[in-house]
């Protein structure tokens, strides 16, 4: 299939979920197929399920683009271990030499490398709010040059700093306890989902980090940190909150307000 057609990934997508359809072990995307196992001898038997498929539809494989058995491997920008995952390093590194956006154009592209990888980042809305004000009112190829000023500059390489520094996500482990950790205010949201693996460490499993555009008055922010709360827990983070753990599932919030509502009326597991 000719991938330069404008419905060729989106068609070829659809056929390859079709073909791999059933085997809870292989995660594709487009020519991309990722197959995860637990042990060499599972992992023989995964992949001769995975060419049986690939034979019975007529697919073949570029030997010389594939890795097999490895402990690691290079997936959609990513590096995926049995543990978890993390940012490419090379990735990384290119947006590390990335030189200071000339043009409105330019920042815009250097802020959609850096949110690829988001979900990574400590506190990315509070980092970013002064490069996304350049943006306001901003057309998409906006070729305007840009006003520096010594905040935007600072908050410019500290989206740098941050990605050299980006956390390592945890994958969930079934039975163990989740923790959902949930912040809002009148000028930023956010949240991390957290896994308990044992009585001194907590794995990161997940987070998101959004600008509040929108004013919200004092007495709101109840209100607001529940409505935040039950969307994360409700549409980010529901796969990860499976029937087996929802009885150890929690809650941890600054809010002493909002962990009272939870304790007294909705019966979380509540800590702030």
């Amino acid at each position: 299939m000719s991938f330069g057609l404008r419905n060729a990934p989106s068609t070829f997508q659809r056929f390859i979920t079709e073909v791999l359809y059933g085997l809870d072990f292989v995660f594709p995307y487009l020519d991309d197929v990722l197959v995860a196992s637990s042990t060499e001898e599972e992992h023989s038997e995964h992949l001769k399920m995975v060419f049986e498929r690939f034979q019975q539809y007529g697919l073949r494989i570029n030997v010389s683009k594939s890795v097999m058995g490895a402990a690691q491997v290079e997936y959609l920008g990513f590096l995926i271990t049995a543990e978890g995952s993390r940012p490419l390093p090379e990735k990384v590194q290119a947006i590390l030499n990335y030189k200071l956006s000339e043009t409105i154009h330019d920042l815009r592209t250097f802020l959609g490398m850096i949110n690829f990888y988001r979900r990574y980042l400590k506190d990315a809305a509070k980092t970013q709010a002064p490069l996304h004000e350049l943006l306001r009112g901003a057309k998409k190829k906006d070729r305007r040059k840009v006003h520096w000023t010594d905040d935007t500059r600072r908050s410019f390489e500290k989206c740098k700093t941050d990605l050299a520094e980006a956390a390592f996500l945890s994958f969930p482990i079934s039975g163990l306890p989740l923790s959902l950790c949930t912040d809002a205010s009148d000028f930023a949201v956010g949240a991390v989902l957290q896994q308990l693996e044992n009585e001194d460490a907590l794995s990161r499993i997940d987070s998101i980090s959004e600008i509040n555009f929108e004013e919200i008055a004092e007495e709101q922010t109840t209100d607001e940190e529940l409505q935040q709360v039950l969307h994360n827990n409700s549409l980010k983070f529901k796969p990860l909150t499976l029937p087996s753990e929802k009885k150890n599932f929690g809650v941890t919030s600054q809010h002493k307000k909002l962990g009272l509502t939870f304790h007294k009326n909705l019966g979380f597991k509540y800590s702030n």
